[in-house]
């Protein structure tokens, strides 16, 4: 099942990776708070679509006393990741661009370590820590040497600076979310009466699609973001529609099953390798320059996940039990 687990979270971080072009672009057009609701509300109704298709007796059963705990588990990772966290990196996309602002995915695995730690007694082994040490290390050289720094273009959507911040918060939330959702998981399987991972999405972002929407009424936005986004171009809302699918709904699905057979940490870890697979689309597809200074980035980025995903084994040969 570990196996299993890592290769969703390599699918995850794939889906997660492709889907950040899509959003950026949609983003600087229709704006991100547009774009926010479009992703929760479309993604809601795409998720629950496939839910529906795939879990059907899931889903029925879902709106009962014995689900209390995954609703309120995975609906509080939704509003912690979801409303918050993506919302602030999808900002952080837009001034920063895919390629660069993907590396604040480096910081997740720190918060999840540490919140997995104290919510389900999660940890990992130094030559564990050894191998995210160094994943986390070649994607920040990869992204953020000085010579990479200096290529970053102005999109006029705000400053460097605040799209680092963005993105630092971000990160932090997305990695308490991926906790909580574990958590909701873990407590229903422990009451007889497990949640399947589409089921599981869906709660987090219909509980999400709810809050935002609420947020909006209440503030009096809501009316103005809905003029904006029936405004839009076709061509830019057909954008938008494909990173939905390949993001609330391949992505966050992918990385809910990985979350269910390994480590809260670990997939974490594999999560941030989302920068690396930006830097190669943005090479093939949009003829980006790899520098050396990312080739090797990359190297360490990949070395560190095969150290963090054979640490037991590892551990084992310098132990020698």
């Amino acid at each position: 099942m570990q196996w299993f687990g890592l290769s969703t979270a390599f699918l995850a971080t794939i889906s997660w990776a492709l889907c950040t072009f899509p959003f950026t672009r949609a983003g600087r057009v229709m704006s991100v708070p547009t774009m926010n609701l479009l992703r929760l509300v479309a993604g809601a109704a795409m998720v629950l679509l496939f839910t529906l298709l795939f879990e059907w007796s899931n889903v029925t059963a879902i709106f009962s006393p014995v689900y209390l705990d995954g609703w309120l588990w995975l609906g509080l990772s939704g509003i912690v990741a979801l409303c918050i966290g993506d919302f602030l990196s999808y900002r952080m996309f837009t001034i920063l661009s895919p390629r660069y602002g993907a590396v604040f995915a480096t910081m997740s695995p720190a918060s999840a370590l540490l919140f997995g730690w104290i919510l389900l007694n999660e940890s990992v082994n130094v030559v564990g820590l050894v191998g995210m040490t160094i994943t986390i290390g070649g994607v920040l050289g990869m992204s953020f040497s000085r010579q990479e720094r200096k290529s970053i273009p102005n999109h006029g959507q705000g400053s460097v600076l605040r799209g680092m911040l963005y993105g630092s918060i971000g990160a932090l939330c997305n990695g308490i979310g991926t906790v909580c959702s574990k958590q909701g998981f873990l407590l229903q399987l422990e009451r007889g009466y497990p949640l399947q991972p589409l089921t599981g999405t869906f709660i987090r972002i219909f509980v999400s699609a709810l809050i935002v929407t609420t947020i909006l009424f209440i503030t009096g936005k809501l009316r103005k973001q809905a003029r904006n986004l029936v405004a839009q171009p076709p061509a830019i809302l057909r954008i938008a529609m494909l990173a939905i699918l390949l993001g609330p709904l391949l992505a966050v699905s992918f990385s809910m099953m990985a979350i269910q057979t390994i480590n809260v940490a670990v997939a974490q870890t594999i999560y941030a390798l989302v920068p690396v697979v930006a830097l190669l689309v943005a090479h093939f597809f949009y003829k980006e320059k790899i520098t050396s200074h990312a080739l090797v980035g990359v190297l360490l980025a990949i070395l560190g996940v095969s150290v963090l995903i054979w640490r037991n084994d590892i551990s084992m040969l310098i132990t020698g039990t």
